[in-house]
């Protein structure tokens, strides 16, 4: 089975991806040589990154919920308005 990314999901993380490891190996850097890093940082900044580019871009998505939408067996409820009226 397949899983379908969308081009620009795909990009968003991406750029979240580098730049966790940006933050990463800037903190890893920053304090010294017996540090590891701050990766629960690094984490933060590649979610805060991926989050605001998602909400920028969307995502990608391009279903709208429409009248198609509604599950199957339902009627609208100006149907049912209607059938009580003329009875």
């Amino acid at each position: 089975m397949a899983l379908h990314i969308d081009d620009v999901g795909l990009l968003i993380l991406a750029v979240g991806l580098l730049v966790g490891h940006a933050v990463h190996k800037h903190t890893k850097a920053a304090a010294g040589a017996a540090s590891k890093g701050g990766i629960v940082g690094a984490i933060a900044a590649a979610a805060a990154v991926i989050t605001a580019l998602f909400l920028l871009f969307g995502g990608g998505g391009s279903t709208s919920a429409g009248p198609d939408s509604r599950p199957a067996g339902h009627a609208l409820a100006s149907h049912q308005v209607s059938a009580v009226r003329s009875a």
